[in-house]
């Protein structure tokens, strides 16, 4: 797909390429550094909430308990039954505790507002009264549901003593319902909730009834969150929360700390702004800077464009190498136009001396075809000659044939005129011997004529030796005819010679 694109189309998608990651890892920073920011704002943010919180328990639970210490001390001092009554009875402890009451050491128990208690009901017995004993001083009990009223409540107990001896423990019983409405105030724009927990991880106060009295392990079984300092993840309802606790400090006997839930995605959800907001500037660049970069690469890429048109009108045209490129500047687009004119007047030359090469060549070729004309005409006079001479030598051939025939006959009467004529046997072998030579003659001219039509150049050569042996054979015949002469009737038989 790449070897398709234009050049141009390359440069805006690598650059598109390079400003899409350059964004991406601004954006992966920013998202980091938001991150962070965020985290470190809620950090801070829930630890400070906590501490307010808690502090704002802790004063609320102190004045309460001052109230029940005042009204211990006042006790130890006059514990009369019509001061007692009195002192219970104060605005001061009406309007703050549901009950307010005094278990005495010999088990006498006083409370206003009055309510009779269960038959054989001993104070004695009761945790309350028990803890304070033990504590020497003022205690809390854990949150529990009021039997009467079905409220969520806690009870204040301290010592009464007088003359450094325990005459009783003064109670009063806490509705929680305010700190319920202190807790339940911090909802974090929506985002969370507080809590109240103790320091064994039991919930005491929780805007989710469901989850009061329950152990945090049983809430949060996944990663369930350690009380203490610092943050924790985790997963409640299929959601991520963020917990923090902070300790409500200064009060007796308890361990309370103020837990704080928040949704973490609502917590981030200004992240998931910044990211969607990031994104859509990314695209916005993105877009922007390949509109600009395309205009501008278009501007630049002007002279490469006049370029390869101009190599097109020399490509598909009648390749006319007298064109040249126009070279408007110095960059590397002129350096290419400059070269490509420089290669285009080479080879405009090279085919100009080509040409002229190919002028001489078909002036060279005619006449070489003028000489091949000619030859072949010499060529066939020649074999028209030689045909000639085949044709004289073949009856020479026959000739000389007949000649060897009579010369065995010569022989065969030469031997029978021997006896007749003594002179005559010389001379017949003479014949022979001559007849012989000319036998062998022939045979070396039959030789020489099968390499004629190669060997032309000898035939002139061939012609004198034929006409020599035909002297000869002249020669012969007269000698013969002589001989047969002589020889009278016996030499008649030479006489065809």
């Amino acid at each position: 797909m790449m070897k398709n694109l234009k050049f141009s189309h390359k440069i805006l998608l690598a650059a598109s390429l390079v400003v899409f990651a350059a964004f991406a890892l601004f954006t992966l920073y920013n998202d980091y550094l938001q991150r962070n920011a965020i985290r470190a704002d809620l950090e801070s943010y829930l630890q400070e909430m906590g501490e307010v919180t808690a502090s704002n328990i802790q004063n609320w639970l102190s004045g309460r308990i001052l109230l029940v210490e005042h009204s211990a001390q006042s006790i130890g001092r006059d514990s009369s039954p019509a001061t007692l009554g009195a002192l219970l009875e104060q605005k001061a402890l009406t309007s703050t505790f549901s009950f307010t009451y005094l278990g005495q050491a010999d088990g006498t128990f006083t409370m206003r507002p009055d309510d009779k208690m269960p038959d054989g009901y001993d104070p004695r017995t009761r945790p309350w009264y028990k803890d304070a004993l033990a504590a020497g001083g003022t205690t809390l009990t854990e949150p529990y549901v009021d039997a009467a009223t079905g409220q969520l409540i806690i009870t204040i107990a301290t010592p009464a003593q007088a003359a450094g001896k325990t005459v009783g423990v003064v109670g009063g019983d806490l509705n929680l319902q305010a700190i319920v409405q202190i807790i339940n105030s911090l909802d974090f724009s929506g985002m969370g909730y507080a809590f109240l927990v103790s320091g064994d991880g039991k919930v005491l106060v929780a805007p989710d009834k469901q989850q009061v009295m329950k152990n945090l392990s049983e809430i949060y079984p996944q990663n369930t969150p350690r009380i203490g300092n610092g943050f924790s993840e985790s997963e409640l309802n299929g959601a991520t929360r963020i917990l923090a606790f902070a300790p409500v400090k200064g009060l007796p006997s308890v361990n309370w700390y103020i837990g704080l839930s928040i949704d973490k995605d609502k917590a981030y959800a200004m992240l998931s702004t910044f990211r969607t907001s990031a994104v859509i500037a990314a695209l916005v660049a993105i877009v922007a800077i390949l509109l600009l970069l395309g205009m501008l690469i278009r501007v630049l890429m002007q002279p490469l464009t006049a370029m390869g048109r101009a190599m097109q009108d020399i490509a598909q045209g009648e390749g006319d190498l007298t064109k040249r490129l126009a070279v408007h500047s110095h960059d590397e687009f002129g350096t290419l136009a400059e070269a490509f004119n420089r290669f285009v007047e080479r080879i405009h030359e090279s085919i100009r001396e080509v040409a002229g090469t190919a002028r001489q060549l078909h002036d060279v070729s005619q006449l070489v075809v003028n000489a091949s004309n000619s030859s072949m005409a010499n060529s066939d006079e020649q074999a028209n000659r030689t045909n000639s001479v085949a044709a004289a030598i073949n009856e020479l051939g026959a000739a000389a044939q007949e000649i060897a025939r009579n010369a065995a006959d010569a022989s065969h009467h030469a031997s029978d005129a021997s006896h007749q004529a003594g002179d005559g046997r010389q001379v017949v072998e003479q014949t022979i011997s001559a007849m012989n030579q000319l036998s062998e003659k022939i045979s070396y001219a039959s030789t020489h004529i099968e390499s004629l039509n190669s060997r032309t150049v000898n035939i002139g050569q061939i012609l004198e030796v034929i006409k020599g042996i035909s002297e000869q054979t002249n020669l012969l015949a007269l000698n013969a005819a002589i001989e047969a002469a002589r020889a009278g009737e016996a030499g008649r038989g030479f006489a065809v010679v």
